[in-house]
């Protein structure tokens, strides 16, 4: 517990000293919105898709004037799949502290396209579903998984100042499942999230 409690930290101060780096000149923001998520496994199946929640906070800094930009992100993003199980259908729910950090190329301050890559610290599992004996729901173990996760995004969002909305794709490049974790033995899974949100800029 303490292990996990020092990385966080760690996440935190690095999510901190980004948005710190970017004070002069920024644009902060506040956005959420809707996950669409799923594993990348020997037997992907799109219809497996799990609905999440994405919330945070983020601040975006010119590097050339009106042309391109950095945008640190720092927020929670729910992930996982849904499952085929013996009886029944699963879900498996991930819940983590999320750090993007992106190049954006605005077109007119208008439409931003944008790229980089996340790093993300797993905060929370969970599974539910229904089977023979009804619905049923419970945590389980964050020592199934990978603490941390980390991959690459691409994004495109359109700015109606001081609304914005946008959508955004996240791939995994870490295998999150541990060894040991029975029901997942021998396979590796990496996150893949389609994102959409509106954020409210000031």
């Amino acid at each position: 517990m303490k292990k996990r409690l020092k990385q966080l930290t760690y996440a935190l101060v690095l999510g901190l000293m980004a948005f710190t780096a970017q004070a002069q000149e920024s644009v902060f923001g506040v956005k959420g919105g809707l996950n669409l998520s799923n594993f990348f496994t020997e037997n992907v199946d799109d219809e497996n898709l799990r609905t999440g929640l994405n919330f945070g906070v983020y601040s975006r800094s010119p590097l050339i004037s009106e042309v391109l930009y950095l945008q640190v992100e720092l927020g929670y993003s729910g992930k996982g799949a849904k499952l085929e199980g013996n009886g029944g259908e699963l879900e498996l729910g991930l819940g983590y502290l999320e750090l993007p950090i992106l190049a954006s190329l605005g077109f007119g301050d208008l439409l931003f396209v944008e790229g980089g890559a996340y790093a993300s610290y797993l905060l929370n599992a969970n599974i539910s579903g229904e089977n023979s004996f009804g619905e049923f729901s419970d945590d389980i173990s964050t020592d199934n998984f990978k603490d941390f996760d980390y991959g690459l995004a691409v994004g495109a969002n359109v700015n109606l100042s001081p609304l914005v909305v946008g959508v955004r794709y996240y791939y995994g490049l870490q295998d999150i499942i541990e060894n040991d974790f029975a029901q997942f033995a021998g396979i590796e899974a990496r996150n893949s999230t389609f994102q959409a949100y509106v954020a409210f800029e000031f």
